[in-house]
């Protein structure tokens, strides 16, 4: 629980899904080759290298980051409602983890 309130109230990424994005596009880049020949890997580097740099310099000269999807802007939100009014002890800690467990759709065995 303590890694959820720093990582809610620091607005930290909780999970890897930058990660596994990250490597979907590099296999799509590979054409989901499983053992891709040497320069087609140093290939598919080259061209993530391009497109990071591509959002980087995008950012750089608007200093607008991409969109998040309202979903999760909202999701994170009522995280950080959830952990206020857990924190000023208007919700007791079993209440605070059935509403959070709702929120992201853990369901109860």
């Amino acid at each position: 629980m303590y890694i959820s309130f720093y990582a809610t109230a620091r607005n930290c990424l909780r999970t890897n899904n930058h990660l596994e994005g990250w490597h979907h596009r590099l296999n799509n880049g590979l054409n989901n080759v499983v053992h891709p020949h040497f320069y087609l890997f140093i290939r598919a580097i080259q061209n993530d290298y391009a497109y990071n740099s591509a959002i980087s310099s995008r950012h750089l000269a608007t200093g607008v980051l991409p969109p998040r999807k309202k979903l999760y802007v909202n999701r994170n939100a009522r995280l950080q409602d959830l952990e206020e009014r857990c924190k000023q002890q208007t919700l007791t800690l079993d209440e605070y983890l059935e509403k959070v467990m709702r929120l992201i759709g853990i369901k109860k065995h």
